[in-house]
């Protein structure tokens, strides 16, 4: 094997940093190569003895949909390809969903989602009508558009833990956002005391290794809680509905490559891989989410009922990946 790449791995077992370079050579390589399935293994290896085999349930509900002026090239809401109703759930079904999602308290977190040109009111309505409604210790978590320090300070003064937010893969170029502003927003929400979330995302055959290492030191110097990747769905109806995913085996191989270059950080992130697969599972993710409502990954007014996946699928998978505990919100362990 490479003897470079050996001693990447080494320093990365070891806790210690690597460097952004090294990092473009873990994701540059090939995926059936031998220190590729080497990294796979080390990778869980990490994981696993740095939370004593312990993965993580997340869950997401999509509260509303409208055609979206962000028109992302890869998005069911994108204004110029949607082929979504505009659906906002009603007090009801939003209690239903998160009593559902909550109440066997085997959630570490669950996300709000909510628009890119979202109403800050009325998002902190719904999100009451969660906290009301929200049993065990699971944390609570937005998932927005871009928001100004601020709004951040009423996000967080109205009970929330954090904020998934990406500088995303292809910005400025498939979506109408630029670099600045999706990093601002994030900046804007560790200024506000907000943990950060993200992941790499959604990665398509086109990226490149450089690009991607851009975007995995910035999470790095966010001090990201959760990380991951994720690849880019072929959404019927959009600019990317013929264009050929990034496979399973390449998506864990991304994954792997992730944990090693986060490996040096003070508190290693939760890892999650989307969509989820045992190959990912097997390769340093920890994370796996539960989805119910609206996804711009799915074109139905409900993904529970076709992509998404619910509580015990995921208890499931990660027992089935070996996973011995999940955490909960408080830090508390089950066993799966």
């Amino acid at each position: 094997m490479n003897k470079d790449i050996i001693r990447i791995f080494e320093r990365a077992y070891a806790g210690q940093s690597i460097t952004k370079k090294e990092c473009i050579q873990l994701l540059a390589l090939d995926e059936s190569s031998k220190e590729a399935a080497v990294m796979r293994g080390l990778a869980s290896a990490i994981v696993r003895e740095r939370t004593d085999n312990t993965g993580v349930i997340f869950a997401q509900i999509g509260l509303q949909c409208y055609p979206c002026k962000g028109n992302c090239s890869f998005c069911s809401f994108a204004e110029n390809y949607t082929q979504m109703p505009e659906i906002k759930m009603d007090d009801a079904a939003i209690a239903s969903a998160t009593k559902a999602f909550t109440g066997s308290d085997e959630l570490f977190g669950l996300w709000l989602m909510s628009m890119a040109d979202y109403d800050l009111e009325e998002y902190l309505q719904m999100v009451q009508v969660v906290r009301r409604n929200k049993t065990g210790s699971a944390n609570l978590y937005t998932n927005i558009g871009d928001t100004s320090y601020e709004a951040f300070l009423e996000i967080k003064a109205a009970g929330l833990n954090g904020v998934y937010h990406c500088w995303r893969l292809g910005e400025g170029r498939d979506t109408r956002f630029s670099s600045e502003q999706r990093q601002q927003t994030m900046i804007n929400a560790k200024k506000a005391g907000l943990d950060i979330l993200d992941a790499l995302e959604p990665i398509g055959i086109e990226h490149t290794p450089e690009e991607m290492a851009e975007h995995i030191f910035f999470s790095i110097e966010m001090e990201t809680i959760q990380y991951g990747a994720m690849k880019r769905i072929s959404v019927p109806g959009t600019p990317f509905a013929s264009t050929p995913e990034v496979s399973n085996y390449t998506l864990s191989k991304y994954t792997a490559a992730v944990v090693l270059a986060m490996a040096g950080m003070k508190k290693l992130p939760w890892i999650g891989i989307h969509e989820p697969s045992l190959q990912g599972y097997m390769s340093g993710a920890n994370l796996i989410t539960a989805e119910t409502g609206v996804n711009p990954r799915d074109t139905v007014a409900d993904t529970l009922k076709n992509r998404g996946m619910d509580i015990a699928d995921c208890r499931r998978m990660l027992k089935e990946a070996g996973y011995q505990y999940g955490a909960r919100g408080d830090g508390s362990r089950f066993a799966l």
